[in-house]
């Protein structure tokens, strides 16, 4: 599943991923053992309407994510994504308690698609999706994944296997007839747009984009499972998954920040350049946060400068760490096989080469741009301990490993 963003993701792996480490000090799920129920069971509607009642005893609030927002009346969420994908004009949702009745869509919710909440069925069409729906025990939810090739969830795996969950782009194309003959409650995007997607709105499909990617902080990233926890009716449970994964996140960075910043070479060549995250990036704010620098920090924009193997030597060469995300890399020896140039990075020369690909899937996904995008947390601890071991001793790596000699 996620074909759209995880295969991107060999792309993105250079932007995003070439430093995204981290993790607290406990690798578990912040949440306590959450039940599979879905948010639909006995219960989910409202009877006995009251126009006087709050329906939304907790009300979540966002403090990192730029791309969403959320706002409440007595008995529905106003959700609105800026950017849903990469120039596309904002899309509103309106979250209308089950049982209770959908307000005109005028004035400033002309155009908005209402969706009845909490939802029971989703398909959900990049894997970043996935660990929101298991940390917020609501799996009995997801009837479908757009591929399953690229998950790495053992627990969303076997129910592909059982067929509980379906597979509705398995080819890399939305099967619309299978995607409407199945009628989920909502299908989640990736944050990208599919030529599928309009027939799919015009048969009644709510399409519900999830744009975390778009955010250029790890936390902004994570906070979106606040959207998914408003379609579920699992606000409170939410609200403790996070807090946690911000007091972690935010406690191991404060403790790298009183250590001295350690010069890091992010991400490898692809296709002949290299992507290298300017200082606004997702990827720059992990390197700051878990006690790095590197060349181009001081870049600005949130995206990436092309660049040729010679420029990043001129500038990177010395660098003490070297972060990659390759999959395929287990040893030194398999980095210099792709460009003998690498050898001449001090990193290379001195053994201290890091590759995001600790946690692969049986086909080929990696846990880093699935579970690790809600856990920057996780992400976090790792780089941490790989830059400065001192404050981590004894750690256990999530994500990422070193290259064997």
């Amino acid at each position: 599943m996620g074909i759209p963003r995880p295969i991107a993701g060999v792309l993105l792996a250079v932007l995003l991923a070439a430093t995204a480490c981290g993790a607290p000090a406990s690798q578990g799920s912040p949440s306590a053992s959450a039940s599979p129920s879905p948010a639909g069971a006995e219960g989910r509607c409202v009877t006995g309407f009251d126009a006087a009642k709050d329906y939304f005893p907790v009300k979540q609030t966002l403090e990192y994510a730029t791309n969403l927002t959320l706002t409440y009346a007595k008995n529905y969420q106003v959700a609105t994504v800026k950017q849903p994908a990469p120039g596309a004009k904002p899309e509103t949702y309106v979250l209308v308690r089950c049982g209770t009745p959908a307000p005109p869509l005028t004035g400033e919710l002309a155009g908005a698609v209402t969706v009845e909440t909490p939802i029971t069925t989703l398909f959900s069409a990049a894997t970043t999706h996935l660990p929101l729906i298991t940390e917020l025990g609501v799996l009995d939810t997801l009837k479908g994944v757009s591929s399953a090739g690229y998950i790495t969830s053992a627990e969303v795996l076997s129910r592909v296997k059982s067929g509980a969950i379906t597979e509705y782009a398995a080819g890399q194309e939305v099967d619309t007839e299978k995607v409407i003959a199945t009628k989920p409650d909502v299908l989640m995007s990736g944050g990208t747009e599919d030529k599928a997607y309009g027939p799919l709105r015009q048969a009644g499909i709510k399409v519900v984009a999830n744009a975390e990617w778009l955010e250029s902080t790890a936390l902004g990233r994570a906070e979106w499972i606040k959207l998914m926890a408003a379609l579920t009716g699992t606000e409170a449970k939410a609200t403790g998954v996070f807090g946690k994964i911000e007091s972690d996140y935010t406690a191991l960075a404060a403790k790298a920040e009183a250590a001295t910043p350690v010069t890091v070479l992010p991400g490898q060549m692809y296709e002949g350049q290299w992507s290298m995250p300017n200082g606004g990036s997702y990827v720059a704010g992990l390197i700051k946060d878990a006690g790095g620098t590197y060349p181009w920090a001081g870049t600005a924009g949130s995206g990436s400068t092309t660049l040729d193997l010679e420029a990043v030597l001129a500038k990177a060469q010395d660098a003490k760490v070297w972060l990659a995300t390759v999959n395929e890399w287990k040893t030194l020896a398999d980095a210099e096989k792709t460009d003998a140039r690498y050898a001449k990075f001090g990193a290379f020369e001195s053994g201290n080469l890091w590759s995001a690909n600790k946690a692969l899937g049986p086909g080929g996904g990696n846990d880093f741009y699935e579970r690790g995008v809600g856990r920057p947390d996780l992400i976090l601890a790792d780089l941490v301990a790989i830059l400065h071991p001192e404050l981590a001793p004894g750690h256990a790596f999530v994500f990422y490993q070193k290259m064997t000699t």
